[in-house]
């Protein structure tokens, strides 16, 4: 990498603590003493993935992407079985031997196929959403090119200036080949504006777009699901059952329709 792009190193804002480390062990060691001090705020940045950082980071909490899955998954095996069934109830053929159109063993085929198309679809979704791909609000302090280089990266946020000088040396004990302070760049801010509240009022702060993003999915992915197995019934009642009869099968909600040579409408 040139010199160049090594000089383009992005400033630290205030109340964030920037580290880097030329070295893995130095550098668990360093999160595991912020840990230890109560300090969860951090981002690790890696040139490449590494087993011991997951460790201490999400430690040993399974990720989340398993329940994209999962909702993928359900939806998939919903909407395979539905496109089945209504394929077949909608087009039926003369059925030998007075079989349902409608057949579990058979039709599980393309369930499965379709639960695990959409199972990998909504898991390379969730990946992606939960990996912040694409990164268009990455935090600037990430973004030295070094990190994706030969070093490692450790950055801690929301300090204030006591806790922060704190975090500096114990960094620095820990073996961070170099250590910048954001209040060392500080320059004074301009006046906070003033809110108008009116009377009574409360001022509330706007909310994170991703929080309980899994909660939302998880309950969208519920939704569909529930009204893709209402909707067959519907569909089933109102134009099917018209369908069949009008075809000369026999339909009642305690038989299974069967071709007209076995089972006569009446």
């Amino acid at each position: 990498m040139s010199v160049l792009a090594h000089e383009e190193r992005p400033v630290v804002s205030p109340s964030t603590v920037k580290s880097v480390y030329a070295h893995l062990d130095c550098l668990v060691e360093g999160i595991d003493a912020l840990k230890r001090a109560g300090i969860r705020d951090l981002v690790v940045t890696a040139p490449l993935p590494r087993h011991e950082i997951e460790e201490l980071i999400y430690e040993g909490r399974p990720s989340p992407v398993r329940w994209f899955t999962l909702c993928g998954a359900l939806f998939g095996g919903v909407m395979g079985f539905s496109l089945c069934s209504l394929t077949h109830l909608n087009w039926a053929m003369i059925i030998p031997a007075g079989k349902p159109l409608v057949s579990i063993p058979t039709f599980m085929v393309i369930t499965f196929e379709s639960t695990v198309l959409w199972g990998c679809l909504f898991t390379l979704v969730g990946m992606m959403l939960l990996s912040r791909m694409p990164a268009n609000d990455i935090q600037e302090e990430t973004k030295d090119p070094r990190f994706s280089d030969d070093v490692f990266g450790l950055i801690v946020n929301n300090l204030g200036k006591k806790q922060a000088a704190k975090v500096v040396a114990m960094l620095t004990e820990t073996g961070a080949i170099e250590v910048e302070n954001g209040y060392d760049n500080q320059v004074p801010a301009p006046p906070a504006p003033v809110l108008d509240i009116p009377e009574g009022g409360v001022a509330t702060e706007p909310d994170d777009p991703n929080t309980d993003m899994l909660i939302k999915l998880t309950v969208a992915a519920t939704i569909i699901i529930l009204v893709s197995v209402i909707g067959v019934g519907i569909f089933f009642e109102q134009t099917v059952k018209g369908l069949l009869n009008d075809a000369g099968y026999s339909y009642s909600t305690t038989e299974q329709a069967v071709a007209p040579d076995y089972r006569p409408n009446k």
